[in-house]
């Protein structure tokens, strides 16, 4: 009895995971197995988070140009920094404008060559300041038809929903129309 009654106070007081209520059924005295059914949560399939995923400002940059080279610009829309998806006007505009790579040109390696997080960044071009940026130096290897070269590549991420996101803005102006 002293058990049972520790058990119920001790129940007021914290909670169970999901997918073990099953096992904490207790039925009101004189209702019978009605009782004990309608106290037990509905079966579902306990949720599991999805497995991790490496955010850093390099994976996520080497993700968005593995995108950009395969010309799947709606999965990058995702990867924009907000101020950058409004600079664009829209998804459609993205996909219509952002510029594609030469079909003769082909990426051969990329790696990143220097991180640097920086408390404050200020993109003047933009006129818009960032806290915590991420600046990163990027190298490629790229071949076109039988010329191959290297050239280095500095681009800045900034913390958003889901972790980094570039701020790749569209090459020329855009007013408020979307023109």
């Amino acid at each position: 009895m002293f058990e049972t009654l520790l058990l119920r106070l001790a129940g007021q007081f914290t909670t169970w995971p999901a997918d073990d209520f099953g096992r904490f059924v207790s039925a009101s005295v004189g209702t019978g197995m009605a009782g004990a059914l309608a106290a037990m949560p509905p079966h579902v399939e306990p949720i599991r988070p999805p497995p991790p995923v490496s955010t850093t400002p390099a994976t996520v940059e080497m993700r968005f140009m593995q995108l950009h080279a395969e010309g799947r610009f709606e999965d990058m829309w995702d990867m924009l920094a907000e101020d950058a998806q409004r600079a664009w006007g829209g998804l459609q505009n993205f996909i219509r404008e952002m510029p594609r790579l030469d079909e003769w040109l082909e990426i051969l390696e990329m790696q990143v060559t220097n991180i640097t997080v920086l408390e404050s960044w200020t993109d003047h071009l933009h006129q818009r300041t960032y806290n915590n940026v991420a600046r990163l130096v990027m190298r490629y290897r790229v071949r076109q038809q039988w010329k191959e070269w290297t050239f280095d590549r500095q681009v800045h991420l900034v913390p958003g929903a889901g972790g980094w996101r570039t701020l790749c803005y569209p090459m020329r102006a855009r007013t408020a129309t979307g023109h």
